[in-house]
């Protein structure tokens, strides 16, 4: 079943010079890690072509799209 409810992403970059996707359904606060509906794993490195960087991180977007059963997703 999907839902409307809205989903929040942020890119973070990692001491470990990676990036990391986090989801969270909470608009009003920072994200924590107390409000986080879902975090990747390293999805690309600081090295890697802009297209892949790109490509990662939408692939990310849309397997946290079918896992937290929503279609609505906005950068925080």
């Amino acid at each position: 079943m999907q839902t409307n409810c809205k989903l929040y992403y942020k890119i973070v970059k990692t001491k470990n010079k990676t990036y990391r996707v986090v989801f969270t359904f909470d608009a009003y606060n920072r994200i924590t890690v107390k409000n986080t509906a879902l975090i990747t794993g390293d999805v690309a490195n600081f090295t890697d072509s802009a297209e892949y960087i790109q490509y990662s991180i939408n692939n990310a977007i849309a397997r946290a799209k079918a896992q937290l059963r929503t279609n609505v997703v906005e950068a925080y």
